[in-house]
């Protein structure tokens, strides 16, 4: 049995065609340029932030060069750069023309008292959406391979899309991680200016005391005294600041001075030069290195790191002993400083190794710790590729061990 087709029904079905194809083809199209834009404004956003996270200390410190260079780096990506100070105040914008620019989308931030904005041409946003249009046509007019064309492009664009994502939340960990730096500078400032208050209120107290009348030599001799002592406290402080940013600076290659050392040697010498100030605290040192133990590190750094051990104890642990011992085991050397005084609270042990930090805070004034030395030997061990660890005495007290690669 024939079919008949109407001669009018092939036009009609080809038009019908036409305008769905036409039809879904606007509909994709918007729908991925609206994709392409909003993933734009989110990438831009982003970029925002880190770009306020990174001007933070260069605005606030007045440093042009650096700004210049950021924006010269942003000018180079193809990003417009500009600094608010106000409503309508511009510190900085990295477009030499700005009236010449093409129409772009911006993201702020705040940035302190400032505002960071990034401009992105639009038509470098769209460009991805303008590609597509054009391999749509494209792949219409050939047909069959249009449509290969078209799966490829589209899982080329996802792959694009996802690239996109995966920058998106690196960006987001480096922005968290850039915010846990600056409140760990908030922090650190606080904590030394804290840590310089005490001796320095001290000292110019006595220096008050001095400039006025009638003392007599023996209040005058105390508050040299107490001068001296503050002023010994400021210098340990400052020191130990010093050391530990240099430690902190670099790594191993810029920072350590390697060379065959025996530690069972370096012990005894820390010991002998440590007796007369564990004398003083009524402490004996009682030194356990029979055998040779050779290993390559920085000599001057590993003895710093025993030094700062010893005193720790000699000073907080209330122990009438103290003992430093070498041995080798599993390949590695291990320096154990051992006391049986009152110890260190469960509460504290997982904190001891933290700069400024001390188990009784009240401690300092009478010390004048600053807790800054097990941080050194911490950052000392790690250097070296090693560890320091506390343990817990028997019956009681603390032992510390650095350990060292033998």
């Amino acid at each position: 049995m024939k079919t008949f087709v109407p001669d009018f029904l092939p036009p009609v079905l080809v038009a019908m065609g036409l305008v769905g194809a036409a039809g879904v083809f606007v509909y994709e199209t918007r729908s991925f340029r609206d994709a392409v834009a909003g993933w734009a404004e989110h990438d831009l956003q982003m970029r925002t932030e880190l770009a306020a996270a990174t001007m933070r200390e260069p605005l606030a410190t007045g440093d042009f060069r650096r700004i210049h260079e950021f924006g010269a780096a942003c000018a180079e990506d193809g990003v417009r750069l500009t600094v608010f100070s106000g409503p309508r105040g511009v510190v900085f914008d990295s477009s030499a023309k700005p009236a010449a620019e093409p129409k772009s989308i911006y993201a702020e931030h705040p940035c302190g008292d400032f505002k960071v904005r990034l401009g992105l041409p639009v038509a470098r946003v769209l460009a991805p959406y303008r590609r597509a249009r054009f391999g749509f046509l494209l792949a219409g007019i050939v047909g069959g391979a249009g449509v290969m064309l078209v799966v490829l492009f589209t899982v080329r664009q996802r792959a694009k899309m996802r690239e996109l994502a995966r920058e998106r939340d690196a960006q987001r960990k480096l922005v968290e991680e850039m915010k846990k730096v600056e409140e760990f500078r908030r922090n650190f400032i606080a904590d030394v200016s804290h840590e310089i208050k005490t001796p320095l209120t001290g000292i110019l107290g006595a220096i008050d005391l001095l400039s006025g009348d009638g003392i007599n030599g023996d209040m005058r001799g105390r508050l040299i005294g107490m001068i001296k002592v503050d002023g010994e406290r400021l210098n340990a402080l400052a020191q130990g600041i010093l050391s530990l940013a240099r430690l902190e600076r670099g790594d191993a290659g810029d920072v350590l001075s390697r060379s065959r050392v025996d530690l069972s040697s370096l012990v005894d010498e820390v010991a002998e030069r440590l007796s007369p100030q564990a004398t003083m605290n009524g402490v004996s040192l009682v030194v356990h290195a029979l055998d040779p133990c050779e290993v390559e590190c920085d000599a001057q750094l590993v003895d710093s790191a025993i030094s700062n051990l010893v005193m720790n104890a000699v000073r907080h642990s209330g122990s009438d002993y103290v003992w430093i011992s070498v041995s080798r085991e599993a390949g590695r050397a291990c320096i154990a400083v051992e006391d049986h005084g009152v110890g260190i609270p469960e509460e504290h042990r997982g904190k001891v190794f933290d700069r400024f930090h001390r188990v009784d805070g009240s401690r300092s004034s009478d010390t004048g710790g600053a807790g800054l030395g097990l941080a050194i030997v911490r950052r000392v061990a790690q250097l070296h590729g090693g560890d320091v660890t506390l343990e817990q005495a028997t019956p009681s007290g603390c032992r510390f061990v650095l350990t060292l690669p033998a």
